[in-house]
């Protein structure tokens, strides 16, 4: 079996990505900032006054779920419904394909988005668990890469 032969032009797709997402961040927000910030909130300080987990606050034993949940979700819908609309509805990969980019390098390209959309959605969670004042590890700081992985 070989391996596809994926080019820089990969890179191309990535960017085309990042640019519409520059251009819809503000419709997008409410679910890559707000809603982390609020089900923390919500169940660290809500739920979590009524949990006893023995010297644990409930916020610092939820908060490594949350971020790993959001990380995949922002992954697995941004490489789902994501690319099933530029595929489908909008036939974005047509017109990518019409160019010397490959269908090989549009599939990475879609993959480095998924990743990096993952990445802002962790650091979001990262983020956010701080400014709620969870003690988190110094190793907190491999987070990215472990969701990179």
């Amino acid at each position: 079996m070989t391996l596809p032969i994926v080019s820089h032009r990969a890179l191309s797709v990535w960017r085309r990505n990042r640019d519409v997402f520059r251009s819809v961040w503000r419709g997008e927000l409410p679910f890559t900032v707000v809603e982390p910030l609020f089900i923390l909130a919500v169940m660290g300080f809500g739920l979590g006054g009524y949990v006893a987990l023995g010297g644990t606050r409930y916020l610092e034993f939820i908060a490594p779920g949350v971020l790993a949940s959001y990380a995949m979700w922002a992954a697995g819908g941004e490489c789902s419904w994501g690319t099933y609309v530029r595929m489908n509805e909008q036939k974005t990969f047509d017109a990518i394909i019409a160019t010397p980019v490959s269908i090989e390098d549009v599939i990475a390209g879609e993959v480095l988005w998924g990743t990096t959309r993952s990445i802002m959605s962790c650091l979001v969670v990262l983020s956010a668990t701080l400014l709620f004042g969870v003690g988190l590890s110094p190793w907190a700081v491999l987070v990215p890469a472990a969701v990179l992985l």
